[in-house]
Parts: C-alpha cells; sequence; structure tokens
C-alpha cells in the first residue's frame, strides 16, 4: 500500500488488515494530504493498536507487486520511469463525469501531481480507479464511528469534518471484498493538470461505479470492532 497519510488511508490500510486473503507486504509513504512524518506516525500508531508486527513501512514499492495506491501517484511513476512496474495497481483517483475537488477541475490527488498520473496512463500497468464519481455517493460522518481508543478518536474528530467522503476506504474495500462492487471498463484519457477525459483513443481503465452499501458498511464495523478490541480480527 503506498499512502499519503491521511486518517482515511489509515482506516483503508485497517480494511485490508481485516481481510484473511489480502497479504499486506509493505506499507510506502508518499507526501500528499500529510507530510511524510505525519504519514509515519499515523501508521504506525494504526499498526501499534492492532498489535500488528508483520507489516513494516519499507523505502520502495518492490516491482512486480499488487499496489493499492490512495494518494498522489508519485512513487508509483517513479517505479514505472525507472523500467520497473507494479503487476496491477488500483489507485483511489480522478474523477471522469463529475467536478474535481481541486483546483482546476481535477481530484486532489490527480491534480497534487498530474504528471506521475499522465506517467501511469502511459504505461501498461493494468489500472483500476477508484474515482470521485464513486466516492461522492458516501458521505462520511463521524457517527458511523463507534468504539473506543486513541485510533478510533483520531478518526471520529476527522470524520468530524465538513464535506468528507469514504474516499480510500472504498477503494481498500474493492480489493478486499471485489464482490460489493460493479466497475465498467472506460477509455481514459489525460488531459492536463490532472484531468481524466473519455476518449476513443484513450487507454483502457478498470472504472468502480457501484458499491453494495450495506456491505460495506459492515466491513467499516469490522475494522471499529477491531480497533477498539485492540487485535485484527480471525
Amino acid at each position: 500500500m503506498d499512502q499519503d497519510g491521511g486518517w482515511e488511508d489509515v482506516v483503508a490500510l485497517a480494511i485490508l488488515l481485516q481481510s484473511k486473503n489480502v497479504i499486506v507486504r509493505g506499507v510506502t509513504i508518499t507526501p500528499g494530504i500529510a507530510t511524510a512524518a505525519v504519514a509515519r506516525e499515523r501508521t504506525l500508531m494504526l499498526l501499534d493498536a492492532l498489535q500488528e508486527k508483520t507489516v513494516r513501512i519499507v523505502d520502495d514499492i518492490p516491482a512486480g507487486a499488487d499496489v493499492l495506491a490512495t494518494g498522489p501517484l508519485t512513487r508509483v511513476a517513479a517505479l514505472i520511469r525507472s523500467r520497473r512496474s507494479p503487476k496491477a495497481l488500483t489507485w483511489m483517483g480522478g474523477a471522469v463525469g463529475v467536478p474535481g475537488n481541486a483546483k482546476g477541475g481535477a481530484e486532489w490527488n490527480a491534480s497534487s501531481d498530474a504528471a506521475a498520473l499522465r506517467a501511469v496512463l502511459a504505461s501498461p500497468v493494468p489500472l483500476t480507479i477508484c474515482p470521485l464519481d464513486l466516492t461522492n455517493q458516501f458521505p462520511s460522518k463521524a457517527d458511523v464511528v463507534s468504539g473506543t481508543g486513541p485510533v478510533l478518536q483520531e478518526i471520529t474528530k476527522a470524520y468530524a469534518e465538513k464535506d468528507r467522503y469514504w474516499w480510500d476506504e472504498l477503494a481498500a474495500a474493492s480489493i478486499v471484498a471485489p464482490g460489493l462492487f460493479r466497475d465498467e471498463p472506460m477509455l481514459l484519457r489525460w488531459a492536463g493538470g490532472g484531468c481524466l477525459i473519455r476518449d476513443a483513443k484513450g487507454r483502457t481503465v478498470r472504472v468502480l461505479t457501484r458499491c453494495d452499501r450495506d456491505g460495506f458498511t459492515a466491513l467499516l464495523r469490522r475494522v471499529w470492532l477491531s480497533l477498539s478490541q485492540g487485535r485484527r480480527l480471525k
């Protein structure tokens, strides 16, 4: 997992850690919504809360890895430019048919490193995106979070902020429980500044379009329970 340290990234990692079918080999950090230092602190806080001893923060994404990226694509693009590649990439980012949430009309992660997005789109790496088109259907509120403990307290504070949605959490859920989602292959092209447009000459991208709300809520409840109990659930 490559993430940028928002509490949504932390919850996304927690979702991955609850799955019996997903093994998290490592976590890399790309500065974005938080500094590298803050992202590292929050990630370690989660791992400590779950008594997780096997997952480590690492310096580089290994070539051939399946990657979940929940921040700017800076580190993923660097891997591709080095003539190595991930096996496949799932990314929370982009906006296809809805307005973006950053300057210039792009989605925030996309606009934070537009050149990186362009490099990823120009590569042959299989790409799945969880765009604003989907996440806008899932506003998040603090009253959805339940349980006690330092991490849950911080998550509750974060989700009390205005205009928040389940962003990275949905991207993680699509890996843990793909049956909850519907997707559509789309031909997408980089249009400058992090904007994506549909174009017959674009490259094929798997775009998540729908998610079962009840199933997704059940995944979140499992995370809250695990954090309250201070361990990964079996």
